[in-house]
């Protein structure tokens, strides 16, 4: 899942919009993102994220990998860069809790 970007399609278009985190089902290891839409995407829990830079370059997106490069606790953000310099936010996600 790349970007937490909504994959499903609406009238032949990808959503688009920003997924986040609504459940963590720990029995069958799987996390359970969702759109404003109310769109559901079902990840592994634990599954390796690759997220590629967005900014627009001359009218493409950049696409190269980016990396967290500063955690901002006070906005609950994380700053990601590409090796251009172009910098990413992203919201962090709460530590799932188990009360098991």
């Amino acid at each position: 899942m790349e970007n937490r970007q909504c994959p499903a399609l609406v009238d032949g278009k990808v959503c688009g919009l920003a997924l986040i985190l609504v459940e963590r089902e720990l029995e069958t290891a799987i996390d359970v993102y969702e759109c404003p839409r109310g769109h559901h995407k079902y990840v592994l829990l634990g599954e390796i994220e690759k997220r590629k830079c967005p900014a627009l370059v001359k009218g493409k997106e950049c696409g190269l990998a980016v990396t967290l490069v500063e955690r901002e606790i006070e906005t609950a953000t994380g700053v990601y860069e590409c090796p251009l310099g172009h910098r990413t936010y992203v919201p962090l996600e709460p530590e799932a809790v188990d009360n098991s």
